[in-house]
């Protein structure tokens, strides 16, 4: 992965990769993960977007539910209602649901992220990354079916075929 202007993909390679193997690919797995949410921080901060508005933004999207994400991040009502109010204000919400206006942001923001993220994937090429999609699948399934991936979660990983 390219490091400048990602911390926390940075600060990722910097861990020691475990010898066994699930948890090295534990590692590297975390490493693209931080590496895109670094992208998509750029992608936010340009459009002036902080992090409970984005959220607020994946729950108007679909992509989320409200209680899952404050949960998860802490945040209480007020803080999720001034984002809201915010973005009323820009013209990104109305009454809860996203403008069109709002749509084309976070279409926008999800490309930027995308158009980020491609590196390591470009790196990789469409036969590795069809050869790691194949060898996540049954882990992905595995963690599906133990109840452990719940519903709502903002990463919006597809489910298996």
């Amino acid at each position: 992965v390219d490091l400048p202007g990602r911390p926390l993909a940075a600060a990722n390679t910097a861990v020691q990769v475990p010898g066994e193997p699930h948890l090295g690919l534990w590692q590297a797995v975390t490493t693209l993960r931080e590496h895109r949410g670094d992208g998509h921080s750029v992608a936010l901060s340009q459009r002036e977007v902080d992090g409970v508005t984005a959220h607020v933004l994946a729950a108007a999207a679909g992509r989320s539910d409200r209680e899952w994400l404050m949960r998860a991040r802490g945040w209480d009502d007020a803080a999720w209602d001034d984002a809201v109010a915010r973005l009323t204000e820009r013209r990104w919400l109305d009454d809860g649901e996203l403008t069109a206006e709002g749509l084309a942001m976070v279409a926008a923001i999800e490309a930027d992220t995308d158009r980020l993220a491609l590196g390591p994937w470009q790196a990789l090429g469409d036969t590795g990354c069809d050869r790691l999609a194949a060898l996540l699948a049954p882990v992905r399934r595995s963690v599906v079916a133990a109840g452990d991936w719940p519903a709502g979660n903002p990463i919006g990983v597809p489910d298996p075929e």
